[in-house]
């Protein structure tokens, strides 16, 4: 993987560019993870370059391993928006069609305030950890990587993965554990 610091002659649409030639098989493969038409696959993908057009300076500089999972989370963020607003869209035209009743199937107010916490928490708590405890612990249960994509993403061995895992999964335990009592101390 190329670095990507930048030289300040480079414009942000250069060093885009050279971003989304080192990344586009990985932003590809997100995008296959949400979506099967190769044509929307694109689609998500070139709405991605333009989201991350606009971080570009916030991009710059950043370690590669960081920079791969700002690009995967934005190409994951951009695949659901995208299937929501599909969605939003069948439901509008089969009220206007008037053949089906609208689906009740969305989530109450309550529900959904109290999930919009319990991620601000979540997301608290993972910024407490070291970057690579994040990426392992990111990279096993949230992008399913298995143990020879973890260890590519942190530059060591296959078979030193588990172990990093075991101690990356008691370190968030015990700031988990650390946060809880404090939460209580407080109530």
């Amino acid at each position: 993987m190329t670095s990507f610091t930048s030289s300040s002659s480079e414009s942000d649409g250069e060093f885009i560019a050279r971003l989304y030639g080192e990344f586009k098989y990985i932003m590809l493969s997100t995008a296959k993870k949400y979506v099967d038409s190769p044509e929307d696959r694109e689609d998500i993908v070139q709405e991605s370059v333009v989201k991350l057009l606009d971080k570009a300076s916030l991009l710059r500089g950043k370690e590669p391993p960081a920079l791969a999972a700002y690009v995967v989370y934005t190409v994951r963020n951009t695949a659901i928006n995208r299937l929501r607003h599909a969605s939003v869209e069948k439901a509008h035209f089969e009220e206007l069609d008037g053949d089906t009743e609208p689906e009740a199937d969305t989530i109450p107010l309550d529900e959904l305030m109290a999930l919009r916490e319990l991620k601000i928490h979540l997301d608290r708590l993972l910024s407490l950890l070291s970057e690579d405890d994040r990426t392992l612990l990111i990279g096993k249960y949230i992008l399913e990587y298995n143990d020879a994509e973890l260890a590519r993403e942190l530059g060591c061995k296959s078979s030193s993965v588990r172990m990093k895992l075991t101690r990356a999964r008691r370190r968030a335990l015990k700031i988990i554990a650390r946060d809880e009592v404090l939460r209580r101390d407080e109530a």
